[in-house]
């Protein structure tokens, strides 16, 4: 078990357990440190930060930014940022009220196929944070219209599903740009497929120039799925681009039953070079 996960998500998104019950968790696997990464929000990081201070570990301030390329999307998660950060705010409230009005959209189309679901439940399950697919497909497991979450994204509301609908863009350029001006390090989330890595979907070689060039300062080099042999593909990516490795679960809590806290290993050192890249700028 690793004693550092920089990826976990709470119920301010689609994770299923509370800031607190998630550092709760982490105290009681043994972890040092841990990154709040929720989609699109920071709202969780303040209960997780007097948590840990109580229960004495290092918590990350961090988000997960959603972001679109002409190829699909990109993941860009932001470390030690600063939460209290105006524009780094008003970012984030304009992409949850599109998120907001993106979840309606999806359940008026599965209305008119025949599926219809509680908007309302849809906000209820989303605990007033940042409402998203997971939300609906969970609304649609309810309804019995599915036999698992991940049938609902097949069938209905994954990207070429009958009742997706799009979501607001960001290109990962301006997750970059956004997350270094709230003095905080972004990172490339998850860069290639557990289930097939090397086919490198993304062209790793041509991608992270770019993404450097914008501000760029980690890669996810540990991830659930990865073999040494990927991560250590992923480390020399890093290390050749000047990039400090990162690593975590991707913590969901039930949602992700087959994903458990900590079960990544992740050096504690990389932790430590984040938070030293934050103060030189």
């Amino acid at each position: 078990m690793s004693r550092v996960d920089l990826h976990a998500h709470t119920t301010i998104s689609d994770g299923t357990l509370t800031p607190r019950e998630l550092v709760e968790l982490a105290v009681e696997k043994g972890l040092v440190a841990l990154g709040i990464t929720d989609h699109d929000t920071t709202d969780g990081v303040p209960e997780a930060l007097r948590a840990g201070q109580e229960l004495g570990l290092w918590v990350v301030p961090g988000v997960e930014l959603n972001t679109d390329t002409e190829d699909g999307h990109l993941d860009i998660l932001g470390y030690f940022i600063d939460i209290s950060n105006k524009e780094l705010q008003a970012t984030l409230s304009e992409i949850r009220n599109a998120r907001y009005y993106r979840a309606k959209r999806m359940v008026e189309k599965l209305r008119e196929l025949g599926r219809p679901i509680s908007f309302e439940r849809v906000l209820e399950l989303s605990t007033e944070g940042a409402v998203g697919r997971p939300h609906v497909a969970q609304a649609l497991l309810e309804a019995g219209y599915v036999s698992s979450i991940s049938e609902a994204f097949e069938l209905y509301i994954g990207r070429h599903g009958p009742a997706y609908a799009d979501r607001y863009r960001m290109s990962p350029e301006e997750a970059c740009a956004l997350v270094r001006r709230a003095g905080g390090v972004p990172s490339l989330a998850h860069p290639t497929p557990a289930s097939d890595p090397f086919s490198d979907p993304k062209d790793l070689n041509r991608l992270l120039p770019i993404l450097r060039d914008a501000g760029l300062g980690a890669l996810e080099c540990y991830y659930p799925g990865y073999t040494s042999d990927v991560s250590a593909w992923l480390l020399s990516l890093a290390e050749r681009f000047d990039l400090i490795p990162t690593g975590g679960s991707d913590f969901h809590g039930a949602a992700k039953p087959d994903i458990d806290l900590g079960m990544v290993e992740v050096p504690l050192e990389y932790v430590e070079r984040l938070r030293a890249a934050t103060s030189k700028q």
